[in-house]
């Protein structure tokens, strides 16, 4: 996800993931602030970019974790199993399109700011996030069922 971000900035595609942004904020959020009117308003800290890196590897780690365990153990799809993981990615993003957005004056969907970058951005990153939770799931599957035959 990060590579393909990197790409996409790169290119002028999509924005770039703020990681810097990410760790201040979850820095205010272990000091109990939770609430921003604009992005500007959250106070720098020098330790950001690893607390961001931190913070958004655990979250995709954690939402990996339950997709693994909801898709594959509890329910074992024969087919569709890539487009429902890129549908989950999809879902994933409403926690920055809903959540953390209108949190830091952004808006939903992050209405709030001209143009739809952030929008575009978010689902970008979260369709390949869950496309590659989808190739993580059903590749060794495959090759298990390819070793029995």
């Amino acid at each position: 996800m990060d590579l393909v971000n990197f790409i996409a900035a790169s290119a002028g595609v999509i924005g770039k993931l703020n990681l810097v942004f990410i760790g201040n904020l979850v820095n205010q959020w272990g000091l109990g602030q939770f609430l921003f009117l604009r992005p500007g308003d959250i106070p720098q800290v020098p330790h950001a970019l690893l607390l961001g890196y931190g913070a958004h590897y655990f979250a995709g780690i954690i939402l990996a974790l339950l997709f693994y365990y909801f898709i594959f153990s509890v329910y074992h799809p024969r087919r569709g199993a890539l487009c429902r993981a890129v549908i989950y990615g999809l879902v994933c993003s409403l926690i920055s399109l809903c959540l953390i957005y209108p949190s830091v004056g952004l808006g939903f969907f992050g209405s709030a700011v001209s143009g739809t970058g952030l929008l575009v951005a978010s689902l970008v990153n979260h369709a390949v996030y869950g496309l590659v939770l989808g190739i993580c799931g059903i590749w060794p599957r495959r090759q298990a069922v390819c070793v029995l035959h």
